[in-house]
């Protein structure tokens, strides 16, 4: 058989099917009885051959699925509320219906004598008629529109809470709108209430990540606040061996420059204190000073050693020497040494009493002060050796420094970090009940979107 043969085939087929429907489309003769053309939810229209839908419903999601069902119902209950309204006699309302239908009628009227109103004014080409006026403002007109929308929303709202509460059965044009409504209205709900397991379902999902997440976080807080500790430690432990050596550091400086000490004596320009001599050139060292008392002449050929330097610097001491020297003068000179120089004082006529015994105090200090040299060598050599073993000695850093090695490594921190995170990666995948009211959800807006099963010819 050809393709126009099959398309003549069809075609024909159609026509048959288009002639056993009703004029208003509404039944359809199956060859023994008229069935109804149109789902009880008003949903699916029989053209004779195939189911169509009345709204747009495939490819929606199940949220917006929800919402069209509930806003067909909504209309629906609009519908069979006017119907109600305006025959309220054939139904014979109670009180309460009754003045529900009446409020119902005056809004709808009211919204009829706008329209006329509208309709005169534009049939009259803006040249009266509307408010009884003969030029209306377009602000009139804005007007009307706005009260007009404002009856629209008031009659849709009584004429659905009409509907709602209308008994049945009323009268078939309402009741048929009123089956339409409920059904349209269950299954709204069935779906929203499925819409609502899987919010709840994602909800508990979400409560565990955050609660997972909660737990992470203090797992890893408690990894770092352990670390902070160890790290704190190190850093005590570090500024405690650097005090350490900088107290010893200070013990042998401290013993090494022990300072001029007490002041034992003195005559003239020169004193002698505890560990030093101070003279008008410098210091010497207490520790082993000699002192000599005596003429240029008798010094000079006694101590030509310490002198032989002395008499080469161009001082006024060491001049008024040469000259005492060189006139053989008895006047008297004092002469002291040390560990690091010589000192040269021309004694002055009157003074011999005091330098003689300045002489005696010096040696006999001397000799104090060499054992307290020796003893301040033997705690020097002590503070240098407490320097170096402070030094040397880093045991609480290394133990510090171990203790924050082995809080890097700990397994339990790690270990509750890991767990942590793989309860927030289970916490984050789909649970089995989110998986459910998914495809519950999924398989109701499947069955909605649905047609009916085909209707089939009888007899």
């Amino acid at each position: 058989m050809s393709t126009v043969e099959n398309a003549s085939g069809d075609a024909r087929v159609r026509t048959r099917a288009r002639r056993q429907l009703s004029s208003d489309g509404y039944w359809w003769w199956n060859g023994r009885r008229w069935v109804a053309a149109i789902t009880e939810d008003g949903l699916w229209r029989w053209d004779g051959s195939r189911w169509s839908a009345t709204v747009s419903l495939e490819g929606k999601r199940p949220e917006d699925l929800a919402t069209t069902l509930s806003m067909l119902a909504e209309q629906c209950y609009a519908e069979a509320g006017a119907v109600l309204a305006d025959r309220a006699e054939e139904w014979q309302p109670e009180p309460d219906m009754e003045r529900l239908a009446g409020e119902t009628r005056d809004v709808a009227e009211r919204l009829r004598r706008l329209d006329d109103n509208l309709q005169s004014y534009d049939a009259s080409g803006n040249r009266g008629g509307l408010l009884g006026r003969r030029a209306a403002p377009l602000d009139d007109r804005r007007h009307v529109e706005d009260e007009k929308d404002s009856l629209t929303r008031q009659h849709r709202q009584l004429a659905v809470r009409l509907g709602r509460a209308a008994p049945q059965p009323s009268i078939k044009d309402a009741d048929d709108r009123l089956v339409a409504a409920r059904l349209l209205e269950e299954r709204a709900a069935t779906l929203t209430a499925a819409l609502a397991q899987v919010d709840e379902a994602e909800r508990m999902r979400a409560d565990a990540a955050v609660a997972a997440q909660k737990q992470l976080q203090g797992a890893e807080n408690a990894r770092l606040q352990a670390l902070d500790r160890a790290r704190k430690a190190v850093q005590r432990a570090e500024a405690a061996h650097a005090q350490a050596v900088a107290d010893a550091r200070q013990r042998m400086r401290a013993v090494l420059t022990p300072g001029a000490g007490e002041l034992k004596g003195g005559v003239g320009p020169l004193r002698l204190h505890a560990t030093i001599l101070e003279t008008p050139g410098g210091r010497l060292p207490a520790a082993g000073a000699t002192a000599f008392l005596d003429s240029a002449p008798a010094l000079w050929k006694a101590q030509r050693n310490m002198l032989h330097d002395l008499l080469l610097l161009e001082s006024t001491e060491a001049e008024a020497f040469r000259g005492a020297l060189a006139d053989r003068s008895g006047d008297r000179f004092l002469l002291i040494g040390g560990r690091t120089g010589t000192v040269l004082w021309p004694c002055p006529s009157g003074s011999e009493e005091a330098a003689r015994r300045f002489v005696t105090l010096l040696r006999e200090h001397g000799k104090e002060a060499e054992a307290a040299t020796s003893e301040r060598d033997r705690d020097a050599a002590k503070a240098e050796s407490d320097l170096d073993r402070v030094i040397a000695d880093r045991s609480s850093i290394k133990d510090a420094e171990a203790e924050l090695a082995r809080v890097e490594a700990d397994p339990d921190l790690l270990g509750a970090i890991g767990e942590a995170k793989h309860q927030l990666e289970r916490a984050r995948a789909d649970t089995p009940e989110l998986n459910d009211a998914r495809r519950k959800v999924l398989e109701l807006a499947r069955r909605v979107a649905a047609p009916p099963e085909p209707m089939r010819t009888e007899g």
